[in-house]
């Protein structure tokens, strides 16, 4: 079986998402065994010209104690887009979501999965000290990791600096600074920088921010998991953007 030149990903949903996408590039499906919950997944790979392989159930042990279900497929490596790339395919007020690194491949795959339902046209990343596109994240991702535009940068901050030319508006969350998330102006185009659970945005981050933002906290744990703030600003965002249309 091919083992180079890709990353694996394991889930039923995960890899039929991965078949549809035309960002999939899937080259091979390995199954443990065939049943009526796999029809889906082998038509899709059929009309993609994928071949699905029957393996032995000890193949899966690649990938750890994990949810594999059964069913895995290795995709060729992405190309991911440059700053500059993601600029110039963005729609008129972007949306975009800078990681500061997100380390933890559970967390990175739920915020892909936010991003894509909540529209986002674009998220970036470094190439160190961040979680990379793994068979974890593309499982968490439940396949968000195939279709939101993609760019890894060395330096988040060469990021910011570019987008800031194009006036995009450089928002930090940071729950010890700024201003409510309730009170912030989310009508323009807009980047949310988010910072790890364990240290948050690093101080030479912030100073590059136009603006920090805080997710008011109501009960006696003092935070949230990144991914769901993540959710809590992009659909603020996203309902300031359908009342600026109305």
């Amino acid at each position: 079986m091919p083992g180079g030149g890709g990353n694996w990903i394991y889930g039923l949903n995960p890899v039929i998402e991965a078949l549809l996408s035309d960002k999939g590039c899937v080259s091979v499906v390995c199954v443990g065994k065939t049943c009526k919950s796999l029809e889906k997944l082998t038509t899709c790979a059929a009309i993609k010209s994928v071949p699905v392989n029957i393996v032995g159930k000890n193949y899966f042990d690649r990938f750890g104690n994990v949810s594999h279900q059964g069913v895995c497929a290795l995709i060729e490596r992405r190309n991911f887009l440059s700053i500059d790339e993601l600029i110039r395919k963005a729609p008129p007020d972007p949306v975009f979501i800078i990681l500061d690194e997100i380390e933890d491949p559970g967390n990175f795959g739920a915020i892909l999965r936010t991003a894509e339902c909540a529209g986002v046209d674009g998220v970036i990343f470094q190439m160190r000290r961040n979680a990379g596109i793994t068979g974890v994240v593309e499982k968490t991702s439940c396949g968000a990791a195939g279709l939101v535009p993609l760019c890894v940068i060395s330096n988040i901050k060469n990021a910011i600096r570019a987008l800031k030319e194009q006036d995009v508006l450089i928002c930090g969350a940071d729950s010890d600074t700024g201003v409510s998330v309730w009170e912030a102006d989310f009508t323009s185009s807009t980047a949310f920088v988010l910072g790890s659970e364990g240290r948050g945005l690093r101080r030479t981050v912030i100073e590059l921010c136009d603006v920090t933002v805080n997710i008011p906290l109501y009960g006696k744990i003092k935070s949230l998991n990144v991914s769901v703030a993540a959710g809590i600003l992009l659909y603020e965002r996203k309902r300031q953007d359908e009342i600026k249309k109305k």
